[in-house]
């Protein structure tokens, strides 16, 4: 495995853990980001340590592929006027197959090692989803607490005028049902933060201990610069992304195997015979008698194995064509959800916010002034807040999007110029 490799392959923990640790350079338990959450779900994740159980098992058919075979002893016992006789076979053949197998085995170790680091993206554009989730839950609990309390204010200003008879029996009817449902709101978003939080651990592989388990959501500044042209992020993702690099091992190790299937219909041997002999002066001596074994390819050339190279080979081949059309699309939707996410924040915050906001004053002035009805000044309210809470749901959309670009680049801080 190449040093790259080992170097990505390192920060997805100790091999052979079992109990949830933190990783090296992260202390802090009570707030947690999302980079944080990241490098703790690649130090405990037990679906990594699977992977890296795969990759010891292509080590040792890496070691089992450069061994030597033994050779053949055969000993005949020296029974009626035959003498004892010995003789050694040793293959040929396999000493002269052993690079390719060596090469083959090497492929294969390093497409697992690949698939492994493809597997550590994949759960770090997860786990970044899931705290976008639990950032978007928290938020939305802050949210809906404050809506809870101003509903909860209004009601008894209404009922206050009512009593006074300047509101009337259905202005605080709605009020209050309005309210009752502000506070049904809250609790359900304060049960939905404690959800979002455990999906979370459960991926960061903490959820048996108590790691976390108090921690508020810190959410990281958001970048809403527009993404790279799509042409040039599709040349980094076809570039950078472990798993196209793992297919184009993939085509290289089938080849290898269909060339070393093929030699395979040839089986040569060096044997080296030896038994008891008499000199021309009379002397006892062991005469030592070297020659070759071949198979004669005569019913048998291998079609089997051939066959089945040839169709691994083709397999390959077709699994990576659908995997460089697969990452052109990857990248294609992640970028324009992006554009979306971002073009719909700008939007937000630069003008549809503001004229909520201006409306929701300015009917409040105007029944203040008795100009207008209390349910003209609820249903502003009401979009006001629906405002807002769809600027949360875009800041969460916003980060779903880049970690989807992120893991379909196969890198990150690459989406921006």
């Amino acid at each position: 495995m190449s040093s790259e490799l080992s170097s990505l392959a390192a920060p997805m923990g100790p091999e052979g853990a079992r109990a949830a640790s933190l990783p090296p350079g992260v202390s802090e338990t009570e707030a947690l980001n999302a980079q944080a959450a990241v490098s703790v779900a690649l130090w405990n994740s037990a679906a990594l340590q699977v992977d890296m159980a795969q990759l010891g098992v292509s080590r040792a058919d890496l070691a089992e592929a450069g061994a030597l075979p033994n050779p053949t002893f055969s000993l005949l016992f020296p029974v009626g006027p035959r003498t004892i006789e010995a003789s050694l076979l040793q293959p040929l053949f396999s000493l002269w197959q052993r690079p390719s197998r060596v090469a083959a085995a090497k492929l294969q170790v390093e497409q697992v090692a690949r698939g492994l680091v493809q597997n550590g993206l994949d759960l770090a554009r997860d786990v970044r989803l899931a705290h976008a989730e639990w950032v978007l839950a928290e938020e939305r609990r802050v949210a809906r607490d404050a809506l809870s309390a101003l509903w909860g204010r209004t009601a008894e200003l209404v009922e206050a005028r009512f009593a006074a008879g300047d509101a009337s029996q259905v202005e605080v009817a709605a009020l209050r049902a309005e309210a009752q449902t502000a506070v049904d709101s809250a609790r359900r978003a304060r049960t939905d933060v404690v959800l979002a939080r455990e999906r979370l651990r459960l991926l960061m592989g903490v959820v048996q201990s108590p790691l976390f388990a108090e921690a508020q959501p810190l959410a990281t500044p958001l970048d809403t610069r527009a993404p790279r042209p799509l042409a040039d992020l599709v040349v980094v993702a076809q570039q950078a992304r472990p798993d196209v690099r793992a297919a184009e091992l993939g085509i290289e190790a089938a080849g290898g195997r269909l060339g070393w299937e093929k030699t395979r219909i040839l089986q040569l041997f060096a044997r080296l015979d030896a038994k008891p002999s008499t000199s021309a002066s009379g002397a006892k001596e062991l005469l030592w008698v070297p020659g070759v074994q071949l198979e004669v390819p005569l019913f048998n050339w291998n079609p089997g194995g051939i066959g089945r190279a040839e169709a691994e080979m083709m397999r390959a081949s077709s699994r990576y064509l659908l995997l460089r059309q697969q990452v052109t699309n990857e990248v294609l939707t992640a970028r324009e959800q992006v554009l979306q996410a971002a073009g719909s924040l700008e939007a937000f915050q630069s003008h549809i916010l503001p004229a909520f906001t201006a409306a929701s004053e300015g009917a409040q002035k105007a029944f203040d002034a008795g100009d207008l009805p209390y349910l003209q000044v609820l249903d502003a309210l009401r979009r006001l807040a629906d405002a807002r809470l769809r600027v949360l749901d875009i800041e969460a959309d916003l980060r779903r999007a880049l970690a989807q670009l992120d893991r379909s680049l196969g890198q990150q801080g690459v989406a921006h110029e």
